[in-house]
């Protein structure tokens, strides 16, 4: 199985470079304070995974960059080893250059497995990934907004970082990425959501409260929480927290 590697401040460095361009631009439709940055635009995107995909024409042993830690993608590929439903169909959403979802197919029973991306380079190269290593794992264009477009439910659907950078861009809601994540999940399924700009608490409030905000219409939210992946835990100014925040949703049957 290849390993999930990279630099461990690779996230830190991304935010750091695109800081000159990052404006507060107060709170969104759904309340949430909402920023924006470089990373949220899909240019930013799209060169970054063409330089990643000459450099796996050039190496095919560099897949790319992981946008976190290793120890956050073993703990995640872990966690999606002990609760995938066998046989059970996965969507990764913001796919990039495909690896997560690769190595889900060669760790776990999967039937259909869909990686999807707004950035044609990044799907091409996990294009290219997927063509070397033999799987059979699918990847597609796809806006994260309009997952209803896929006329297709799954029983696992990631999101690694995906909201965090959407969340970047011009007209970014929590409500249009929720319901449209809610279109995408099976009766039943799991939503499993990593962000390194959110608590565990701010995800539950987004995406599992009664949060008329977020829901539209007084409505209750069809996600419950299930499980947390657990990372390291650190103290700043006598408060502890973890630097990633992982929340797995059950959809309501």
């Amino acid at each position: 199985m290849a390993a999930l590697v990279q630099p461990q401040n690779a996230v830190a460095d991304a935010v750091a470079a695109a800081d000159a361009s990052t404006d507060d631009v107060g709170a969104s439709e759904d309340g949430v304070l909402h920023l924006k940055s470089t990373l949220g635009t899909q240019q930013h995107w799209d060169d970054h995974y063409a330089r990643e995909r000459d450099n796996f024409a050039a190496d095919e042993d560099d897949e790319g960059v992981d946008w976190f830690s290793e120890n956050v993608g073993s703990r995640l590929l872990q966690w999606v080893e002990d609760h995938a439903q066998p046989g059970g169909s996965v969507l990764d959403l913001g796919c990039g250059s495909g690896v997560f979802l690769l190595d889900v197919e060669e760790s776990v029973d999967v039937g259909r497995a869909l990686g999807v991306d707004y950035s044609p380079a990044g799907i091409a190269l996990a294009r290219a990934v997927g063509a070397k290593r033999g799987a059979s794992s699918q990847f597609e264009e796809a806006d994260i907004t309009k997952l209803e477009a896929l006329d297709e439910r799954f029983d696992l659907v990631c999101d690694k970082g995906t909201f965090d950078a959407y969340m970047l861009g011009d007209g970014a809601s929590v409500r249009a990425y929720a319901t449209s994540v809610a279109a995408a999940v099976a009766p039943g399924g799991v939503f499993l959501l990593t962000s390194c700009n959110n608590t565990a608490e701010e995800l539950i409030r987004h995406f599992a409260a009664a949060n008329a905000d977020t829901w539209g219409g007084g409505g209750a939210s069809p996600f419950s929480e299930l499980d947390r992946v657990r990372y390291p835990t650190f103290q700043f100014g006598g408060v502890q927290g973890a630097a990633v925040a992982t929340v797995a949703f059950r959809r309501a049957a």
